[in-house]
Formats: C-alpha cells, sequence, structure tokens
C-alpha cells in the first residue's frame, strides 16, 4: 500500500486539527487489526481532507457529539460508555470512543469481541499498560487491549479518564503531558493506559464509527435500540483542578447520520446521558406535530424535524423557542427522541 497516510508498516501521521482531519485516520485501526493483507483496499487512492462527521474512502464516523465549550479551559474529561448489544456481532467491526487533544480511547469491536483501545501516543508505547502492547504493533501509536481489558461483554461499563499530567504521570493543572486511564468498575480501580505530549486541540466522542467504505466484507454495525449504546456520565475538569458534571443541551454540538440515531437525551441530568442505536424508523401516521402554546402531558408523542418525540414532563405552554429538534439553549428538557419517522 502506498498511501500518503499509511505506509505499508502502517505508520500514522499526527492528526490534523478536527475540521481538516484526515479521516482514513480512523479506519486505520481497523487495517491495523486486519494486517497487511487489508492495505490492498483503496490502494493508490487519495484519502482527501473531510469535515468531522462525513463518510470518506475509508470509516465514518456516524454519530458525533462535541464539547462546545472552550477546550483550553479544560484540564481533563471523563466519560463513562456501557457496551451496546450488535445484532450482527459476528461480522460486525465498529469503535466507540473520544479524542481529547491527540488521544483517542474507547471500546472497539471486531468479530473476535469488544476490547478497550488506544490510538495517537506519538511519542512511542513503551511504558503504557502492559495489557496493550504487543497486541497490535503494527498501529505503532496504539492498540487493543487484552487481559482485563479485553473480551468485554454487552451491558459491562466502561470509565476513561483524560487529565493533564507531569512526565511522573502527577495529575497537575500546568502539566506538559496529557495521561489516560481506564476504569473497568471491576474494583481495580484507574488503570494507566497511555501518555503523551499534547498537540491538537480537540474534544469529541463518535458513538459509533464503521468501516464499511473498506468494503461489503465489513458491514456497519446494527446496533440494538433495547440494549443500546449508553453514554452514561461525563465530566470536565476545570483549571482550578476541580472536576464538574456536564449537563444541559448546549454543552454538546451533536451530529448524526441514518441509520444510526440518538434516543433518551436526557440533558437535565447532571450528568446529561444519551443512548445511540440503530434504527429503522417509526410509524408516525397520526402522531400531531408539536405547535407552540399547547399543553402536553407526560408521554404525549409529537412529530418535529422528520422525528418523532415523547413528553419527558408536563409542559403548561410549549414555548416557540423551544421546538423538540432545535430547542435555544436555555429551553427545559422536556423531550426525549425516539427517532425518525419513517
Amino acid at each position: 500500500m502506498n498511501i500518503e497516510i499509511a505506509s505499508s508498516a502502517h505508520t500514522h501521521l499526527r492528526r490534523p486539527s478536527r475540521a481538516a482531519r484526515l479521516r482514513a485516520g480512523a479506519a486505520l485501526l481497523l487495517l491495523g487489526a486486519l494486517g497487511a493483507a487489508a492495505c490492498t483496499a483503496g490502494a493508490g487512492a487519495e484519502v482527501e481532507a473531510e469535515s468531522l462527521g462525513v463518510a470518506s474512502l475509508r470509516g465514518t464516523y456516524d454519530l458525533t457529539s462535541s464539547y462546545t465549550g472552550t477546550i483550553g479551559d479544560t484540564r481533563g474529561w471523563i466519560i463513562e460508555w456501557e457496551i451496546p448489544e450488535l445484532l450482527n456481532e459476528s461480522t460486525a467491526w465498529t469503535a466507540i470512543g473520544q479524542w481529547y487533544y491527540n488521544l483517542e480511547s474507547g471500546i472497539y469491536h471486531s468479530p473476535d469481541g469488544w476490547f478497550v483501545y488506544y490510538y495517537g501516543d506519538d511519542d512511542g508505547v513503551a511504558g503504557n499498560h502492559p495489557d496493550c502492547t504487543g497486541l497490535l504493533p503494527s498501529w505503532g501509536s496504539g492498540s487493543t487491549c487484552g487481559g482485563s481489558l479485553g473480551d468485554l461483554e454487552p451491558g459491562q461499563q466502561v470509565v476513561f479518564k483524560y487529565e493533564w499530567c507531569t512526565p511522573e504521570r502527577v495529575a497537575s493543572v500546568s502539566g506538559s503531558k496529557l495521561c489516560l486511564y481506564v476504569d473497568m468498575k471491576d474494583g481495580a480501580g484507574w488503570q494507566f493506559l497511555a501518555q503523551d505530549e499534547r498537540t491538537t486541540v480537540e474534544m469529541y466522542a463518535h458513538d459509533i464509527e464503521h468501516f464499511a467504505d473498506v468494503g461489503p466484507q465489513y458491514p456497519e454495525p446494527q446496533v440494538s435500540c433495547e440494549a443500546p449504546i449508553k453514554m452514561l456520565r461525563q465530566e470536565l475538569k476545570t483549571t482550578a483542578g476541580v472536576w464538574q458534571p456536564m449537563s444541559g443541551a448546549s454543552i454538546w454540538s451533536f451530529h448524526d447520520a441514518a441509520p444510526y440515531i440518538y434516543q433518551n437525551e436526557n440533558f437535565g441530568a447532571s450528568p446529561s446521558t444519551w443512548e445511540a442505536c440503530t434504527s429503522s424508523g417509526n410509524d408516525c401516521s397520526g402522531v400531531p406535530a408539536w405547535t407552540s402554546a399547547q399543553v402536553y402531558t407526560p408521554s404525549t408523542l409529537v412529530t418535529d424535524g422528520g422525528h418523532l418525540w415523547s413528553a419527558t414532563q408536563q409542559i403548561w405552554w410549549s414555548h416557540p423557542n423551544c421546538p423538540p429538534s432545535n430547542p435555544d439553549p436555555w429551553c427545559p428538557a422536556e423531550w426525549a427522541g425516539l427517532g425518525p419517522c419513517n
């Protein structure tokens, strides 16, 4: 393979800014897992720089949630996921994870199962978690993980923590390094994964990534809406070194692409939560459209923006600036999204 961003040894360039990221980067996780034989896919093709969430020749981030605040004012990030059930688990490839500065982590699925992974540690993987080295040396700057960090099951919860730190891995709001940890919620507590210099400034999650562009042998994951991906909490660390829960719809900017949807968003909770899955669409025939200046009782169904919505609370007067599909930042979390209409 002779592609600008990946050699036959699967080496990787440092990620550019989010707006100009080479979208093949995530798919290289897949190619690294498959080995050199997979490099024939797209050989000789040039991969263009595209915006986040746009399909490319390789991989696609189909659902993303980006932090809208000033990333430089954060000193750490905690994000907790619950592993979903895949309806095509024997064939699906996918990754659920996040980027904070130039370091990616998350949970990775191949037909062999679910594994913790990290990627983007450009100063070398020596000294990183022993269960995450040697499995896929072709990644260069990361790997999937085995041992207690592998062979994960649907319903299992995994927490990732990024923190500014010193070269000695001591947390510091003025530290020159970025430390990455994982908590498997098995009583072992935080386990060190990797450490790197902070370079690219970014902070977003990719709730669903697929590699179908590589070829039909890598089908899109079919995520159950009964046992979906669950984002259970996020916290950020302030410049004062204080961890704070992340809450409110205005904290994130969301991107979604069919057939994947966000559902059961609860932005009023502290921290906020949501779910993601593959939607077959809803039969919205006979369901009234949302209108302003109305009274809605809990669980009332309406349509808005091509989606079906359910009232989460008593609404005595629906404000014209608070439609379910595009509420103003100050609007209360009155509606839960149930997915697109057929």
